[in-house]
């Protein structure tokens, strides 16, 4: 009998620090990020490995999180969600460039503000985007394109 309550009390405390874990976890990867911010839309030739939770970044500060991602079969473009801050304002001539920390780091979306007067409102687009850079590509260009003879 001793050792049933036993059994019972271990697998309690195991299902609270499961719970606590996944808690953690959700709380950290930005997926809530919607509150309190308003949306953009950026489309991207190359979507590269932005999820739901991947950072938005300007000036190597989080500012937001990718809320959404589709594909768009008319552009045959990754459409990316994100949500930015609502303290930030950002000028309609903005850019979003999908790179990545360092050689085999995260891929985040960085945001670089422009000069233009009217800022983006809630639900816009921005539209100078550059997807992400596929390094296997590119290697095998150099290595494909260094071996030609022409």
């Amino acid at each position: 009998m001793q050792r049933n309550v036993l059994e019972t009390i271990m697998g309690a405390i195991v299902l609270i620090a499961a719970a606590a874990f996944l808690y953690v976890i959700y709380s950290g990867s930005g997926i809530r990020e919607d509150r309190g911010g308003y949306q953009l839309t950026v489309r991207f030739d190359r979507g590269g490995s932005v999820l739901p939770g991947t950072d938005v970044r300007m000036s190597g500060v989080k500012i937001g999180a990718v809320t959404a991602q589709e594909f768009d079969p008319k552009m045959y473009q990754a459409v990316v969600t994100i949500n930015v801050r609502s303290d930030i304002e950002l000028p309609t001539d903005t850019s979003a460039i999908i790179t990545s920390d360092g050689l085999l780091g995260n891929y985040y979306i960085k945001l670089e503000p422009g000069a233009a007067d009217e800022l983006l409102k809630d639900g816009e687009e921005i539209t100078y985007a550059q997807g992400a850079l596929d390094l296997v590509e590119l290697i095998n260009k150099f290595v494909v394109g260094g071996s030609s003879t022409e």
